[in-house]
């Protein structure tokens, strides 16, 4: 299965960040677009409907655990993968996370922009 022009959500208030991750992945044929907070965040799920969202708990505005009930909550975007994408490692963070319904939780600092990509690549081919 391929994942050309499967479409990507990543949720980053760093731009510099954003972007190295951004490039990487449309590069490799993915639909990649960003959001700079949660209430982006928010309205770009409802009108692109991604296959995947990478999403940061740490944001201005509204944050990432509010973003991901908003969007788990909602029958209509319910099935949309989203994988929070934090440095936050504490455990009650990865559980308040599942909790709300995160499908996993990736820890930045795991990730080099070529590791993130083969994850990303695992995670759509696994749908």
């Amino acid at each position: 299965m391929g994942i050309e022009g499967k479409k990507i959500l990543i949720v980053e208030d760093e731009p510099e960040l954003a972007s190295i991750y951004s490039m990487m992945m449309d590069h490799a044929g993915l639909k990649v677009d960003v959001a700079r907070d949660g209430a982006e965040a928010i309205e770009k799920i409802r009108r692109i409907n991604p296959d995947l969202v990478l999403l940061d708990l740490l944001m201005p505005e509204v944050d990432g655990y509010q973003t991901l009930k908003e969007i788990k909550q909602d029958p209509k975007y319910k099935q949309v993968s989203i994988y929070v994408w934090s440095n936050l490692t504490q455990k009650n963070e990865v559980a308040l996370a599942k909790r709300l319904g995160a499908d996993g939780y990736l820890v930045k600092s795991d990730y080099t922009p070529s590791k993130l990509l083969a994850k990303v690549i695992e995670l759509l081919n696994a749908k």
